[in-house]
């Protein structure tokens, strides 16, 4: 069958975003929370994100949870119990997770519940208010755990930023279910060959990502490199210019402005030059203070470091 449950790790954990990454067959997979990415209608995740995701040698790493995990993680079995009670149906937590693997389509999902007629429920938690539109990557995992599971219903529970709770019921059409496994076919089409899918756009964060490790040898260049460096170079030195003009043009207005906090003209403000207060920490007072606590705080980080040479060596 193309629907199918397996055991789910402890959720979060380096198991659980294995599995959710590549099959047992090492196969990539895309999972619910990122199903808004293959129509690169996701807000924080990029085709790109995505795809070098996917084409890494290795999974990726637990993040530290931050306050909106941590919130989502503390309310979310309250709030599936109350989608059950607005329902008035019993409904639990799985503990497995939903795959839909046909040739070419490997699609994975978590679900927060189910209710016992197999419907399943998402629950969000969120500082905006609530609509009544789910935006687009939300919609997307809609669409994407209706697949997993084989369903044409997904129940929504949403908590706003005005502490209300919304109950809201996705109808995922079988043209929908279509387009979405489209969608994922080609992206997976392009990540099984080993390429970027069409019109991934890469920046210098992904290409870190895809070759961590350096090597002692070297590349000859073609007039195509050889070129590139030479913007390289011209751009970083259009860059310091700027700053430099940028520095230039604050001093002039410095000297116009002198112990005045707002420059006007015509009666409308144009500049506010106003004193700023902010805290920092004094790493430095700290190492002094306390070499041996410290020391126990410094984290080591590595990072690869492009600097064009002047060519003659």
């Amino acid at each position: 069958m193309s629907i199918s449950t397996i055991n789910k790790p402890l959720h979060g954990s380096q198991e659980w975003l294995n599995v959710r990454w590549r099959n047992e067959k090492n196969q990539a997979r895309i999972s619910a929370s990122v199903a808004a990415v293959v129509h690169g209608e996701h807000r924080y995740k990029s085709t790109a994100d995505l795809a070098v995701e996917l084409l890494n040698d290795n999974p990726p790493n637990p993040t530290e949870t931050n306050e909106a995990m941590e919130r989502g993680n503390r309310l979310e079995p309250t709030l599936v119990a109350w989608v059950g009670d607005l329902l008035n149906v019993g409904v639990e937590t799985p503990e497995v997770m939903y795959t839909y693997d046909v040739p070419g389509i490997r699609l994975i999902a978590t679900l927060d519940g189910v209710t016992a007629d197999g419907i399943p429920i998402e629950v969000k938690t969120s500082k905006k208010i609530w609509d009544g539109v789910l935006p687009r990557e939300w919609y997307w995992q809609g669409v994407h755990q209706a697949i997993c599971v084989g369903s044409d219903l997904i129940e929504w529970g949403i908590l706003d930023g005005n502490l209300e709770f919304h109950r809201h019921t996705q109808v995922v059409s079988s043209d929908e279910k279509g387009l979405h496994l489209a969608a994922c076919a080609e992206f997976l089409g392009a990540i099984d060959n080993g390429f970027l899918p069409e019109n991934t756009v890469l920046n210098y964060s992904h290409i870190e990502t895809m070759y961590p490790v350096q090597e002692a040898k070297t590349v000859e260049f073609d007039d195509e490199g050889r070129l590139l460096v030479a913007d390289l170079v011209e751009v970083r030195a259009a860059q310091k210019a700027l700053v430099e003009e940028e520095d230039r043009i604050k001093v002039s207005l410095g000297e116009i402005l002198k112990d005045a906090d707002t420059g006007v003209f015509n009666g409308k403000t144009l500049i506010t030059w106003k004193t700023q207060t902010r805290t920092v920490f004094d790493s430095k007072k700290f190492e002094l203070d306390h070499p041996v606590l410290a020391g126990k705080y410094k984290k080591r980080t590595e990072y690869k470091a492009m600097k064009p040479t002047k060519g003659d060596k």
